[in-house]
């Protein structure tokens, strides 16, 4: 076997001891302690719910058996009443007019009767009523005769004695078709038979008397005593729907409980204990009850104990769709209806009641303490862990006081022996050995230092491969191919995108973008790969020429129009016809200028000075801006109105300090056009002055960084740039000691003697004004503009304190007319 007998079984086991050996403390703690908490409390809510249930169901059992052994003293106190009414007639004269009397007499009960009759034996003087309504009709006897199941068949079937009385079953008779107060048509009812004998005055039988009632009496209690206006109903209840139903001596059901809410409905036996068991719905000489298989045991111990006088519950699980058993049980509650023929004799018993509880109560009473666990566990762990937490943090500070020292240590990068409080033992012992450490690390570090500093020194002198590290950036880096765009990666990729997506429209285009990122180098890209690109592309800065320049420049005028118009002149809009007009600084337009391009635009006609005609243009519209359009607005400097006319589209030009991965891209395309600039053949940069390059943020952007290698090309003595050779002085705060736009500090350098605190890279209006500033510590627009003179347009005083805040020499704050520049940090000059 060799070394291939290992036993693998065991990997995970050692794998899963060398985590636990890792884990912290606190983790140790409350994987140690928490699961079997939980267990035990999972245990202990089981064994609860479990016993709860038990106890639950013996008690809806119990309160089912009283509430069923009550509706049988229903039905029995009926059956009662009707047997007392049968013999009270039986004690006066047989006659049909003491009939009626005795109806009169019972007209305010609610027991209305189906058959009222006398029978005798001779066959002579029979009285037979029967109900038509809400009144009892006699009939001939000839119709007698027609009754199925006839009345005569008593005298073959009953045997009683003076005093006794006989019920019959449940049985449906069939009333011929009679006379008119019969309604003329055959009718078939349930009805219940009371009989008694008849005597004469020698005591001896000459006949029975026959009182019938209505089943539906018995279907209305059943319904009554089970509907929610019972009292019995409301204390048995519990959760789950609950119906009765009444089987007779051979086991059949007769009806159910109904709706006791309206009119009550036909016989019915499907809609409870036919749902549960299964049978047949017929039985000789009555069609209607339903009669349970032989295969449904617990129903016929039911019917057994019933007919042994015996009343109680037994529990079963509801089948559900396809009889298939659910989590429901359902109660059975059934008792034994008597009925006394004789006050001398045993009672006997007529039929049985069964009420059904579908009781979800248990499974009620289970969720509710599961919701209970549930809310003790969770604060059994909440504590636990607090336990834990607080423990642990006791048992634990000394380590962590240690491993704090250490982390200072390694903020600070100053190895310093660590000193702390006398703690245990092992804490101790673990503290010396840091200390060795730190001793040896201090010697080895020292080491390693002059090393990396002769071996740096070294590395800065040899030349970049520049053809190199562009060629891997390209390969990681795709993006869309916009040869006007130099560079790769996710920012100058999505650059590209946003070009490509305005170049496929015809809609203008607002640029947004900081100075020198390449706004216009954007701008004629749109129009290289829009439709419009083999028309003209007209640039014109909104900047660099007053107003009534930049208003004869962007829409010409006609000969004569002033002094000097010698001539007509087209303007940038009609230029541009059927091409592209770009605006650079739009934000330094003046009001006027303003005006007069939203009408253009909106309209798309100019008129030029001097002439009263329109002139339709159909040019496309590109304005860039370095500012901040929307604070313009606040500051009532732009118009809103043209605004949201030139924001058709935006895009927004990305600094360089967002994709400072495209330096050596940029670099080695400056070199070459350097190059060719100052006829100088394969100039390159050592590996120290790229480094320098991307450490630099660049506040000037690409414009800055072309200056810088185009500087660096023409100082340059040989066919290397040095890191000496790099000078990004020219926009650097060469007085202020600060941080620059994105928190990167910046070298200071002290200040001339002429400059007097003044930073030389400065223009002439702000140089004038900065002195107040130094003095004052801050400045608004309207004393900048008088501190310069000249009657300077608010736009340019704008233009210039915006330029103040990027180069971080001012902060602004405020909005709107409550704006003010600040002093962002004192010069060292100024003390």
């Amino acid at each position: 076997m060799g070394i291939f007998s290992h036993d693998y079984t065991q990997l995970p086991i050692s794998l899963m001891r060398r985590g636990f050996r890792t884990w912290r403390l606190r983790t140790k703690l409350m994987v140690g302690l928490i699961p079997p908490v939980v267990i035990i409390l999972i245990l202990t809510g089981y064994i609860t719910i479990w016993f709860s249930g038990k106890f639950l169901n013996e008690a809806v059992k119990e309160s089912l058996e009283i509430q069923t052994v009550a509706l049988a003293r229903e039905f029995e106190v009926f059956l009662q009443q009707c047997k007392e009414n049968l013999l009270i007639i039986a004690q006066g004269p047989i006659t049909r007019s003491g009939f009626y009397r005795f109806l009169e007499s019972r007209n305010d009960t609610e027991v209305s009767y189906k058959e009222f009759a006398y029978i005798s034996q001779s066959g002579e003087g029979d009285i037979f009523m029967v109900s038509a309504g809400e009144e009892m009709i006699s009939i001939p006897a000839e119709y007698v005769a027609m009754i199925s199941p006839s009345p005569s068949l008593l005298f073959n079937n009953v045997e009683l004695k003076r005093g006794e009385s006989w019920v019959s079953d449940v049985i449906e008779v069939v009333y011929p078709s009679g006379p008119k107060s019969l309604g003329n048509r055959k009718e078939s009812t349930r009805i219940i038979r009371f009989v008694t004998p008849c005597f004469d005055g020698n005591n001896s039988q000459v006949g029975f008397l026959l009182l019938s009632v209505n089943a539906r009496h018995l279907l209305k209690i059943l319904s009554q005593f089970n509907s929610p206006q019972s009292p019995v109903f409301a204390r048995a209840g519990g959760r789950g729907p609950m119906y009765g139903y009444v089987f007779d001596k051979e086991g059949s059901i007769l009806f159910h409980s109904e709706e006791t809410r309206g009119e009550l409905k036909n016989f019915s036996t499907n809609a409870g204990a036919h749902q549960i068991q299964e049978g047949a719905l017929e039985r000789p000489g009555l069609e209607f009850p339903f009669r349970p298989g032989y295969l449904d045991k617990d129903y016929w111990k039911i019917v057994k104990d019933v007919l042994a006088g015996k009343h109680g519950s037994i529990r079963m699980i509801d089948p559900g769709e396809y009889r298939k058993p659910t989590n429901v049980p359902h109660f059975h509650g059934y008792a034994p209806i008597h009925f006394k023929t004789a006050p001398d004799r045993q009672a006997i018993v007529f039929g049985g009641v069964v009420l059904v509880k579908r009781s979800n109560l248990t499974l009620w009473a289970g969720y509710k303490q599961i919701d209970v666990i549930f809310v003790v566990t969770l604060s059994t762990i909440v504590i636990i862990s607090i336990l834990i937490f607080g423990l642990s943090r006791i048992i634990t500070r000394p380590v962590r006081d240690l491993a704090a020292a250490v982390n200072q240590i390694q903020e600070t990068g100053e190895l310093q022996e660590i000193i702390l409080s006398k703690y245990d033992d092992e804490t101790s012992a673990l503290q010396r050995a840091i200390n060795k450490m730190i001793i040896t690390l201090k010697k080895q570090m020292e080491d390693i230092r002059l090393k990396d500093k002769r071996i740096k020194r070294e590395s800065e002198r040899e030349k970049a491969r520049l053809e190199e590290e562009v060629s891997v950036l390209k390969k990681r880096l795709e993006s869309h191919d916009i040869e006007e765009i130099v560079g790769f990666g996710p920012v100058i990729d999505a650059w590209k995108a946003d070009i490509l997506r305005a170049a496929s429209v015809d809609a203008d285009v607002l640029i947004i973008g900081e100075t020198g990122t390449g706004k216009q180098l954007t701008a004629e890209a749109i129009h290289k790969h829009s439709s419009r690109a083999d028309k003209p592309f007209i640039s014109i800065n909104c900047g660099a020429l007053d107003e009534n320049l930049l208003l004869d420049t962007l829409f010409g005028h006609v000969r004569g129009a002033f002094t000097e118009a010698r001539a007509d002149r087209k303007g940038a809009f009609l230029a541009a016809d059927g091409g592209t007009l770009f605006l650079d600084e739009i934000g330094m337009a003046s009001p006027r200028v303003q005006q007069s391009l939203l009408r253009a635009i909106s309209m798309r006609k100019i008129k030029p000075l001097g002439s009263d005609d329109e002139i339709d243009v159909n040019g496309r519209l590109i304005t860039a801006t370095n500012v901040d359009l929307k604070e313009l607005i606040q500051e009532g400097v732009f118009r809103e109105d043209l605004y949201y006319r030139l924001e058709v589209l935006t895009i927004r030009v990305p600094s360089l300090r967002d994709h400072k991965e495209n330096i050596p891209v940029l670099v080695r395309y400056f070199l070459k056009q350097a190059d060719r600039l100052m006829n100088k053949e394969d100039v390159g940069i050592t590996r120290g002055a790229l480094e320098k390059m991307k450490n630099h943020d660049w506040p000037g952007n690409v414009r800055e960084l072309m200056n810088c290698v185009t500087r660096a090309v023409a100082m340059a003595e040989g066919k290397l740039i040095h890191v000496d050779d790099i000078r990004l002085g020219g926009v650097e705060p060469v007085s202020f000691p600060k941080k620059s736009l994105v928190g990167q500090p910046v070298r200071p350098e002290p200040p001339t003697q002429e400059s007097d605190g003044i930073p030389p890279d400065l223009n002439a209006r702000q140089k004038k004004a900065f002195p107040f500033i130094l003095r004052k510590g801050e400045i608004t627009r309207s004393e900048y503009q008088n501190a310069t003179g000249n009657n300077l347009p608010s736009r340019t005083a704008l233009y210039d304190l915006q330029d103040l805040v990027k180069r971080g020499l001012l902060k602004k704050t405020g909005r709107g007319p409550a704006t003010r520049y600040c002093l962002a940090k004192l010069p060292d000059s100024a003390g």
